[in-house]
């Protein structure tokens, strides 16, 4: 009976030994807990009711109550940061419902991770992941290239609200967060698919795809279901300075006439134009429902928004005003594989949307194709 006391006693020592000597400790770093933000893909970086909001807390007062619950979902927010270490460690809690019966809980509330090498092309991390009351996303055997580490954008999730986030590496690698960008962002005023229905992972909303396609920063104000050209919201986007405006807000007009699209059309880019008339104002058309070889009435409704876009591009152009664009539907290129549910766009489609957005904003400002830039971040 002794004899076997000690050897509990023995194994109880030696495995809490054995345990203080592999175990890792961490440093931790929560995003919003410093003196400037961190947080790149927000418009306002002050005056916000929640830290992960896409809109000050004075909108809430000023757009529709289901424009305002949709600007606190995170979609287009990232955070940039340096490290050498060979794991990270991404913690939160969300708000909303994990996911949803046409996008995965991986695209609805989960993170995405990508890298630069030294030669500035994109790479990207699968972490594994677990969904609960707080969502764990573990990134290991990253490789480290020296002592200076490597260049991450982590992308937050496309239909879900954050509460908190901590990011942890072990204690002893080197981590260094970096500031937004300060170039003039391109501002999109949009949909449920400029939002990211249906991308898998956050970083293949084609937003995200189409910020790192041209290495410039993105401000995402899509918002599912209410992308309506509405005064609110086209007077908060004129507040902010912006490479590009895109109005991609079609698809949620397919229950007004040829008439109501046109002003409400003419009626944003008037808006715009008056309050920054040096920014160039991208108009898109509906890109399609991928079941209109067999579905007359979708064929007419997008066609119908499409019409009412083309006839005030064209009457603009016959005015002489200047750098006023259209993205055609025929340009998107959609097809019967790259929709989830003949609206939403699946990976393939995400990346439709990116590839003719990139060669538009290259046509736009005679950008040759290929890298822009080297960010270094």
């Amino acid at each position: 009976m002794q004899r076997k006391a000690i050897f509990i006693l023995f194994i109880l020592l030696f495995g809490h030994y054995c345990f203080a000597q592999t175990s890792t400790e961490y440093k931790i770093w929560n995003p919003v807990m410093d003196s400037v933000s961190y947080i790149e893909g927000q418009a306002w970086f002050k005056d916000l009711q929640d830290p992960y909001d896409r809109f000050p807390a004075r909108a809430e007062q000023q757009v529709r109550k289901a424009v305002w619950d949709l600007s606190k979902n995170s979609a287009g927010l990232q955070l940039h940061f340096k490290t050498d270490a060979t794991e990270l460690i991404i913690k939160y809690v969300v708000n909303g419902t994990l996911q949803m019966p046409h996008m995965p809980a991986t695209g609805v509330s989960g993170v995405d991770l990508y890298a630069k090498d030294a030669d500035g092309k994109w790479l990207w991390s699968a972490g594994k992941f677990t969904f609960g009351d707080t969502i764990v996303y573990r990134f290991t055997n990253l490789i480290a290239p020296g002592k200076r580490g490597r260049a991450y954008t982590l992308y937050m999730p496309l239909y879900n609200s954050v509460k908190w986030m901590e990011v942890s590496v072990p204690k002893d690698n080197l981590f260094i967060p970096t500031l937004p960008r300060k170039e003039k962002p391109i501002i999109v005023y949009g949909t449920s698919i400029a939002q990211g229905a249906c991308a898998t992972r956050p970083g293949l909303a084609w937003t995200n795809i189409l910020s790192r396609k041209l290495d410039l920063p993105l401000i995402n104000l899509a918002f599912s279901g209410n992308g309506k050209l509405e005064k609110g919201v086209l007077d908060l986007i004129a507040e902010k300075d912006a490479k590009l405006y895109v109005l991609d807000c079609l698809p949620n007009l397919i229950g007004n006439s040829i008439p109501e699209v046109k002003s409400l059309l003419v009626n944003a880019i008037t808006l715009l134009r008056t309050k920054r008339p040096e920014v160039p104002i991208l108009l898109t058309e509906h890109d399609g429902y991928t079941d209109e070889g067999i579905n007359l009435k979708r064929r007419k409704e997008f066609q119908n928004v499409n019409i009412a876009l083309k006839e005030v591009y064209d009457s603009l152009y016959t005015k002489g005003v200047k750098d006023i664009y259209i993205l055609t539907k025929e340009e998107i290129n959609q097809d019967i594989e790259s929709m989830v549910d003949g609206v939403h766009p699946n990976d393939i489609g995400m990346m439709n949307y990116a590839n003719a957005y990139e060669k538009k904003y290259r046509e736009i400002f005679n950008k040759p194709i290929g890298r822009i830039r080297t960010t270094s971040y």
